[in-house]
């Protein structure tokens, strides 16, 4: 059985922080003890924190398994996080690779974050056969679908996509002074497309080496954190986007900044705390509007139906799969049928041997055409129909 626990971009901002999980603390978890639970992986994102594994128990044996390992969860978090099994957490993780669970729709980090995903789990041998089948699935869904339809083409990054709120914001983008505090993916992303407006940009990182890489492409001053301070204070709008437990706070802030200072803080957890002030305005992740319009929403549906489809497709495997021992054991309960029959019937005959290989070959043929209708259907039924054809033919429960 599979199960997913999810505190995702629906999840109250509070605990998505108190959940999230730097790599190190994903290894320690992945490495860690895991009673109840089999194959385990971790995907932590800029908004979402999620568990997959799997169990042989009871379904809410395994729920609470899953719960009990997950550093930070308490028990009034129970109404805020969704549990998942089955195909609804099949369909929760293609959904997420395909980029229709992201706050901005397609965007083509969180594919490169379930392969990083995965490739922890491995590494730590915390995965095995199904959920490496299945997030090979959701990377391949994922990739399908940006090729197939228009989401490749739409997609923006969460950099992309803050730099785009500024120009629509700011009539004069070009006026302004940007800050970018962070020099990963996201941050850098944000950098380029302030760049393409025009704007005058700092860069600032926790070493001054990852600052001036980032700082030379798009043709910035570079810093580090210790001088965040003045440069606070001399900018009109700062992009946060760091990982880690650096905070800025009101501190690190002019008693009065000589203009508004907008603030997006693109960071989980979230880096800016405590700031009051009527001058300074803070976005977070969940305050940024989304691409919208009738070219993504046919993109989303297009899709959607593609993950609909891999769903279907891999339930239909997994019930196929499923129906293989009781196929085997149906033809071995014939097979045995006819040796019993045949050979009460040959004992009072006096035939040949060439003469009693006829009449078992004919057995053996008899059975099989009985059993073609059973095996056909026990290759594409589900479990309720699989049941009922043992029962038909008095196999011995599962």
């Amino acid at each position: 059985m599979i199960v997913a626990l999810s505190a995702g971009r629906h999840a109250p901002a509070e605990l998505r922080d108190r959940l999230a999980l730097t790599e190190d603390e994903q290894r320690a978890l992945l490495s860690g003890p895991r009673p109840g639970i089999g194959e385990l992986i971790v995907l932590s994102t800029c908004h979402r924190t999620e568990i997959y594994a799997t169990g042989d128990g009871l379904d809410s044996d395994v729920v609470h398994a899953v719960a009990a390992i997950m550093p930070g969860l308490l028990p009034t978090d129970q109404h805020d996080v969704s549990f998942m099994q089955g195909a609804e957490a099949i369909e929760h993780l293609f959904s997420v690779a395909c980029g229709l669970d992201s706050l901005v729709v397609g965007e083509p980090q969180v594919l490169g974050q379930v392969r990083r995903a995965l490739t922890l789990a491995q590494e730590a041998g915390a995965t095995g056969p199904i959920l490496t089948n299945l997030f090979g699935r959701a990377i391949r869904l994922g990739r399908q679908v940006r090729n197939e339809t228009p989401l490749g083409r739409l997609a923006r990054s969460i950099g992309d996509f803050a730099a785009d709120y500024l120009n629509t914001r700011f009539e004069r983008p070009s006026d302004r002074r940007v800050l970018i505090i962070g020099a990963g993916e996201i941050a850098r992303d944000a950098a380029f497309g302030c760049r393409k407006s025009g704007a005058t940009l700092t860069v600032v990182s926790r070493t001054r080496e990852s600052a001036e890489e980032l700082a030379d492409e798009v043709g910035a001053e570079a810093h580090t954190l210790d001088e965040i301070q003045p440069l606070l204070g001399a900018t009109d709008v700062a992009i946060v986007a760091l990982s880690g437990d650096f905070k800025i706070t009101m501190k690190d802030f002019p008693a009065r900044p000589r203009s508004p200072l907008l603030i997006l803080d693109l960071s989980v957890p979230r880096v800016v705390e405590g700031v009051g002030h009527e001058l300074i305005e803070i976005l977070d992740l969940d305050e940024l509007p989304g691409p919208r319009g009738p070219e993504i929403t046919d993109a989303m549906i297009d899709a959607e139906s593609m993950v609909k489809k891999e769903v279907a497709d891999l339930m239909h495997w997994a019930d196929t799969r499923a129906s293989g021992p009781t196929i085997r054991e149906l033809h071995e309960f014939a097979e045995q049928v006819v040796r019993d029959e045949v050979g009460r019937i040959l004992g009072g005959l006096s035939l040949t041997p060439e003469q009693e290989e006829k009449v078992q070959s004919a057995g053996q043929r008899i059975a099989n055409k009985l059993l073609h209708g059973p095996t056909v259907e026990l290759r594409r039924c589900n479990e309720v129909d699989r049941a009922t054809i043992r029962r038909i033919f008095h196999l011995a429960n599962d």
